[in-house]
């Protein structure tokens, strides 16, 4: 089976000369079990292969591609007007190109289920608010810049057998994504800021962090470079990596590390029967990604400061040399020891068990003339369990579900545990 498009796409977000985009479609599909050569069976094998182009054009204004102006730009008492935003008629699509290959097997007539899918998808002439000198008057300009790539795997088992009286059910799923920007702007490779303790560097995921690097702590006035030591810095205080090594930490020290994205992730549902009782369990998982506690650094690990702190941070707080080598030392109103660093970046990874339901089936009954062909009661907790390493309430909540920013918690309420009663009635 082979199946194949063509759309043709016009946007007046373009200038004329770049308005349309075209997208091409194809796929191919064979069904392996059907085949004279696998004779009688009772097993489905389906191959499949799939190439597809898009596009898109959010995330710009409706006249992107235009010089703008705007008013209220008064100045001696009259009123005036000034360009607000740079046009640019070379912008154009962004183009997603994406190759799938992947198969299906059912086995022992469908007791047994497999799925797996491999991806790769680049995508090119990325809309980007691009920066530029600030001497031109503004300081970024709509563009298509750079390129990036996703590659990915996905699998996929479910099976349905019977164990005497029981009846087990289950599906599990797990999936791999691996981001990574290809090309920017010609800066020769330096990280590109774009706040949030974020940037974007070619070579890195869209997701990285871009903060201080903790060594240690300093454990005597003697080991503080003059520089730091003239501008307050003593003996209990952090030793920050000096990428450049003059002796003063400032932005140009920071490093591009870790990401928000996941190494692997998924989910493992699975369902029992017995007689009239249902139980169901539905656990999620998430391994390889990172968190950053911006709590702490705001308020919760600030020693000396007006909020409230972790007793960790108090109890352990250094107090001479060898004391600690994590915890610095107490002082009211310092933000040497609390830049955006490493010291709050955390291990996100986790496993959540994320709903069991319990459920049982009366069976079938008349009132007068009305049939009751089915009652279930059930209960259900949602959120029952969580294993993970990480410090804050809940690693899989973010002040900011834009995938550049994603993975932040700044005292984000986490998710509730409910507990649910109720009951299901067919007449």
């Amino acid at each position: 089976m082979m199946t194949a498009t063509l759309r043709a796409d016009g946007s007046s977000k373009f200038h004329r000369d770049n308005r349309w985009g075209y997208f091409p479609s194809i796929s191919f599909g064979w069904n392996v079990s059907k085949e004279e050569f696998m004779g009688d069976n009772n097993q489905d094998i389906k191959i499949r292969a799939s190439y597809g182009k898009t596009g898109n054009q959010e995330g710009i204004g409706s006249y992107a591609y235009q010089a703008l102006m705007s008013g209220g730009q008064n100045y001696g008492n009259e009123s005036g007007i000034s360009v607000s935003s740079f046009g640019n008629e070379d912008l154009t699509w962004e183009k997603a190109d994406q190759y799938d290959f992947g198969f299906d097997i059912s086995l022992f007539g469908r007791k047994l289920d497999l799925s797996f899918d491999v991806y790769y998808k680049k995508t090119t002439d990325l809309l980007y608010s691009m920066p530029i000198h600030a001497t031109t008057g503004m300081t970024s300009i709509t563009s298509n810049i750079g390129s990036m790539e996703n590659r990915g795997v996905e699998f996929s088992a479910s099976t349905d057998f019977n164990l005497g009286s029981v009846k087990w059910n289950t599906n599990f799923n797990i999936a791999h994504n691996k981001n990574k920007i290809l090309s920017l702007i010609d800066n020769d490779n330096l990280p590109i800021s774009i706040g949030d303790n974020r940037a974007l560097q070619v070579g890195r995921d869209i997701g990285s962090f871009y903060l201080f690097q903790m060594e240690g702590l300093y454990q005597y006035d003697g080991e503080v470079p003059q520089p730091q030591l003239d501008l307050g810095v003593r003996a209990g205080d952090v030793r920050w990596t000096d990428l450049d090594g003059n002796g003063i930490i400032n932005d140009n020290d920071r490093v591009v590390i870790g990401s928000s994205n996941p190494k692997f992730s998924g989910g493992w549902n699975n369902k029992f029967n017995y007689k009239n009782l249902q139980l169901d369990v539905l656990t999620t998982f998430m391994y390889g990604n990172n968190v950053y506690n911006q709590s702490k650094p705001s308020a919760l690990a600030r020693i000396g400061y007006r909020t409230a702190q972790l007793e960790e941070y108090v109890v352990n707080q250094w107090t001479g040399p060898g004391s600690t080598n994590v915890y610095p030392r107490a002082i009211a109103g310092e933000t040497f020891n609390t830049r955006n660093s490493t010291r709050f970046l955390e291990d996100g990874s986790f496993i959540r068990l994320r709903a069991v339901t319990l459920g049982y089936h009366l069976p079938s009954f008349k009132v007068k003339n009305f049939s009751v062909n089915n009652i279930r009661i059930y209960g259900q907790v949602d959120n029952l369990f969580l294993w993970t390493k990480y410090s804050g309430w809940d690693p899989e909540v973010s002040k900011n579900l834009d995938p550049r920013f994603f993975g932040t918690d700044w005292f984000n309420t986490p998710q509730p545990r409910t507990y649910n009663l109720g009951v299901n009635i067919n007449l």
